[in-house]
């Protein structure tokens, strides 16, 4: 047993994390109801939209920041949510279009080629590519400094 104060207490993860991951999934629902909403297609109202759930992540991580660090690995699982959280709604997405185009067209190959020669390509495989990348090295940084990111 030490005899040396804390410096600082631990902050509540759940109490943390909760909130932000259920925002982003309700965020996210909303893009991709506007994009479904208006044809289907990755626009600029889809950027710009998307654009503004990654302002509300900064806002949120620059408010936050002091507590998350306290959160053994508490950034990097805030990197993760965000991370999963609007790749999976976009990849989602990208799945039912393609199903429901399959079912319209002449088959699945022209759906997912009809998928790749959109602006879907960027909005699914090179944004969860290059951000994948960048959450790796992000994990493998967190995992160096044994959660602690100071």
């Amino acid at each position: 047993m030490t005899t040396a104060p804390q410096t600082s207490s631990p902050a509540n993860a759940r109490a943390l994390l909760l909130p932000y991951t259920l925002g982003l999934v309700l965020a996210m629902a909303i893009v991709q109801i506007v994009i479904a909403a208006t044809g289907g297609e990755i626009t600029i109202l889809a950027g710009i939209l998307t654009a503004l759930v990654a302002l509300g992540i900064v806002v949120w991580l620059w408010r936050k920041l002091t507590v998350l660090k306290r959160v053994r690995f508490g950034v990097v699982i805030a990197h993760v949510i965000a991370f999963v959280t609007v790749t999976t709604s976009f990849n989602l997405h990208a799945i039912f279009r393609a199903m429901f185009l399959g079912f319209e067209v002449d088959g699945a190959g022209d759906a997912a080629r009809n998928l790749l020669e959109s602006s879907w390509f960027g909005a699914t495989i090179v944004m969860s590519s290059l951000w994948g990348l960048g959450l790796l090295v992000h994990l493998l940084g967190s995992v160096l400094g044994r959660g602690w990111e100071d």
